[in-house]
């Protein structure tokens, strides 16, 4: 699947490139309480969805693209594009309103996430959480 937004292909870009940091993470569901205090905590991850943290990703590609010169990015577009493209969940709620941010219970408290679909943002010829968390693996392990 090819996005033809630029916004939106350069924030799903930047996302990527923040999982790959060695400096930020993304934790499992299950494994919620295991937090290191030495790195950025992105969100959470199962079999099914990333959930990213909004304030935390939309603060990193605020800073990210003031630094470089851009102006910071339109999120509501680009959820709106997200979930046109399938890529995020979303909720309704009763006055036919999305809800591109919808509550998670992770660890005994609930939160508000973007929600990406992983099935979907792997498909989006920018890669994707499996082929990072292999990388990330086999760098740990030593097989490079």
């Amino acid at each position: 699947m090819f996005i033809k937004d630029k916004e939106t292909r350069d924030f799903l870009r930047t996302i990527k490139s923040f999982m790959a940091d060695e400096n930020d993470y993304l934790l499992p569901v299950n494994d919620s309480k295991n937090i290191d205090p030495d790195k950025v905590l992105l969100g959470y991850y199962d079999d099914q969805y990333i959930y990213l943290i909004p304030s935390v990703v939309t603060g990193m590609c605020d800073v990210a693209r003031i630094s470089c010169g851009y102006d910071r990015f339109d999120m509501q577009k680009i959820l709106r594009n997200l979930f046109a493209l399938n890529i995020i969940k979303v909720h309704w709620v009763l006055s036919k309103e999305v809800r591109y941010r919808p509550q998670k219970r992770i660890g005994g408290t609930k939160h508000r996430y973007i929600t990406l679909i992983r099935s979907e943002f792997e498909k989006s010829r920018l890669g994707g959480l499996t082929e990072l968390l292999a990388a990330i693996k086999n760098v740990e392990g030593g097989d490079e």
